[in-house]
Formats: structure tokens, sequence, C-alpha cells
């Protein structure tokens, strides 16, 4: 099943896929590190949790998130008019190309180049649309991420099928190089608590400089 139908025909859970509740807090805690971005793309935003605390706890901030599914982000849409968050928007695009113009101050992307297959190219686009003094916070499908795929059932399994193929996998050693800079781990820069998400979704942060 592909996401677009997973989101038409079923009931989703209005989750963080990755980290659950705590994803928003472990962000919140990066921009206390660093700065509160005036302007946020999220990339893969799925039912956005993440993305409506950002919007929500920074109404200067204006976040933008896309995904694949047209009813998804009509849902989301429609959840962020009820709520009258006027800083958040949403719009379809995909990777590994992205339509999406401009640059942002965060481009965020967690626990979503797993189901893409050529993330070279997803990575290149993704650094291409952060700005000047920027940060980029992604993660990226590796061996942690496979082991974790081949512990799901066969319904969940089925959506991880680049991983299991070993397809897309790739290391920290190889994001560096496509994007020519060195990284730091997101989630040693947070203090994420040692849970198992922390090794089925290996995620990097990168600053591009001014």
């Amino acid at each position: 099943m592909e996401w677009t139908e997973f989101y038409r025909e079923r009931d989703y859970d209005r989750i963080a896929y990755l980290a659950g509740e705590e994803m928003p807090d472990l962000l919140e805690r990066f921009f206390e590190r660093t700065r509160v971005p005036e302007t946020m793309l999220s990339v893969g935003c799925g039912p956005a949790v993440t993305e409506f605390a950002v919007a929500e706890r920074h109404p200067e901030t204006s976040v933008h998130g896309v995904d694949v599914s047209e009813d998804l982000m009509r849902d989301n849409r429609d959840l962020a008019a009820d709520a009258n968050v006027e800083n958040l928007t949403f719009a379809v695009d995909t990777l590994p190309d992205l339509d999406t113009d401009g640059e942002y101050d965060l481009v965020y992307c967690v626990a979503t180049l797993f189901f893409v297959k050529d993330v070279d190219r997803a990575l290149e686009s993704l650094w291409d649309r952060v700005a000047p003094g920027g940060h980029l916070v992604v993660s990226y499908p590796s061996s942690g991420t496979r082991r974790g795929a081949l512990e799901m059932d066969e319904q969940s399994q089925a959506f991880f099928s680049l991983v299991v193929g070993e397809e897309n996998l790739r290391t920290r050693a190889d994001v560096e190089s496509v994007l020519g800079v060195k990284t730091a781990d997101f989630w040693a820069a947070v203090d994420a608590p040692d849970e198992p998400f922390v090794t089925f979704a290996p995620t990097v942060v990168v600053q591009k400089e001014q």
C-alpha cells in the first residue's frame, strides 16, 4: 500500500511517528540550543504533530509542511483553520525532487527518507532549500532501520520494502559525502533518551555556512 492510499483509506493516528510525544519537546530543545527559526520547512510531515507544536509555541515562526497525500494535507489545513493557527501551511510535495521554492532557516525531514529510493538526490534537494546560516535535520535509512523493519508485522514491513531490500541504506559518512559537510548527531545534540528510535532512525543536523 502506498502512503496516499494509507491516508485515504484508513483512520490514521494523529501522532508523531518517530519518538511519539517526545519529538516536539526534543525539537524545542534544539531551538533552545541554537535559535528559533523564522521559517521552517517540514518534508514528509505526516499528521504534523510536531509542526503544529512548533507553530503554536512560536507564532512568529512560519511553518510549511509538505507530504505526498492530498487527503492528509487537506485534513491538516482544516485542523489548522479550526485551531486558528495562521502561521502553519500545507501543500502536496514529494522527494526526491521537491517543487517547493525558497530557502528556510530549518529544513526538517525526519523518518521520511526510509521511503525514498534515490536518497542522495533527496538529500541534495533538501540541502538546496536550507538558507545560509540555517539548519538541516534529517534522518537516513541505515542498517539499524532495516533491523527494526524486519521486526515489524508483515503489513507494516511492506512500507519499508526499500529498506528491507537494502536498496536505499546509507551511513552517516554517505550523507556527509553527498552534502559535502560534516554532520552532528541530532539525538546527541538534544540529549535524546536511549530509546529504540535513536537506532532505528539515525538523524543528523548540519548548519549551512552564512
